[in-house]
């Protein structure tokens, strides 16, 4: 069996999520490969189907933001449903060019799962949110999976930690994995900062975008990392903060559960999914700097709770939303098209 993905990379969680699958399914003796096309090209579906070289394989697997194009007679199309923007909880910190975007992306989207021959979300709340906005109630469900025995926790004390990274030694330690945009929360950053003081300080990864200027004197900015760097940050941190208002999934979210971290997030879209309040973090009121704050202080405050949240994160990553588990169920979807 040889599945192709066509992939348009746009700097977000969909990029790390093929490149994980890919990798997952060549180790299974499944042949997978990427056909890296124009980044421009993702903003025209139509000419993606054109250029796109899919001779000889036997399924295409692409998202429903383009994945409309890739669909002939000769090979079955799966598509992914990685985002949905469309959720009108999200409408009020949209762009008005956002909302110009997001109305021609509807348009593919619905093109693109009307025409699939399998399509799959990546949490409940995605399969609910296709239901609701497109009418489609037959999406498969397969939870997005990290790498376990990569994203594991390990002691970082003695471990060499960038130069360039100075923190107090008697801070409590935060992180924030990812772009830090609007729609993740990252305006709220400096003000849950501001909120906590200088007690606290939050390390913030570069991201795959270049992250805008965060103004906050307890805000560190790691700069772009690596692999490596990034899973040794989750087990330098003490607290996982994410303050999003929308995730499809949560890559970030479950390298941190598996690294043994606490989690606090927005009780919003697919968190509720990853982190059991009260068990892995806390869940907070979207936008409530306040709330976020004082989840963050009482986990602080107890390093008990802490171990104790970042073992039951752990144990529900190796349970839930392992790698192998998500290759699994897409090899188990590839053979019944």
């Amino acid at each position: 069996m040889k599945i192709l993905f066509p992939l348009a990379q746009a700097d977000s969680g969909s990029d790390v999520f093929t490149y994980n699958l890919v990798s997952g399914l060549n180790n299974s003796s499944i042949q997978a490969d990427i056909q890296n096309l124009p980044r421009w090209s993702g903003y025209v579906p139509s000419f993606m189907g054109k250029i796109c070289k899919s001779a000889g394989y036997d399924i295409i697997h692409a998202n429903t933001w383009n994945g409309y194009p890739f669909k002939n007679n000769n090979q079955p199309l799966l598509v992914t449903e990685h985002l949905l923007v469309h959720d009108p909880i999200f409408l009020p910190y949209k762009t008005s060019l956002q909302r110009l975007y997001h109305s021609y992306i509807f348009q593919w989207e619905k093109k693109s799962i009307n025409v699939a021959d399998s399509v799959i979300s990546i949490s409940n709340y995605t399969k609910n949110k296709i239901e609701e906005v497109f009418g489609y109630s037959d999406s498969i469900l397969i939870y997005n999976g990290i790498d376990e025995n990569f994203f594991k926790p390990f002691d970082v004390e003695n471990q060499r930690i960038d130069s360039n990274i100075v923190v107090p030694s008697k801070n409590t330690i935060l992180f924030f994995s990812g772009n830090a945009t609007i729609r993740k929360g990252g305006d709220l950053l400096p003000k849950i900062m501001n909120e906590l003081g200088d007690k606290y300080s939050l390390l913030i990864s570069g991201g795959l975008r270049k992250n805008t200027h965060l103004n906050a004197p307890n805000i560190i900015s790691t700069g772009k990392l690596s692999l490596h760097e990034l899973v040794e940050i989750y087990n330098y941190a003490d607290i996982f903060l994410f303050p999003t208002r929308l995730e499809g999934f949560g890559l970030s979210v479950a390298e941190a559960m598996a690294c043994g971290k606490p989690v606090v997030t927005t009780d919003c879209s697919s968190m509720p999914e990853l982190v059991v309040d009260g068990k892995g973090g806390f869940l907070c009121e979207m936008d409530n700097v306040k709330d976020f704050a004082e989840s963050i202080r009482i986990l602080a405050e107890d390093s008990s709770l802490r171990r104790e949240m970042g073992l039951f994160n752990r144990n529900r990553v190796e349970k839930k939303f392992t790698l192998d588990r998500m290759v699994q169920e897409y090899i188990r979807e590839y053979k019944y098209l």
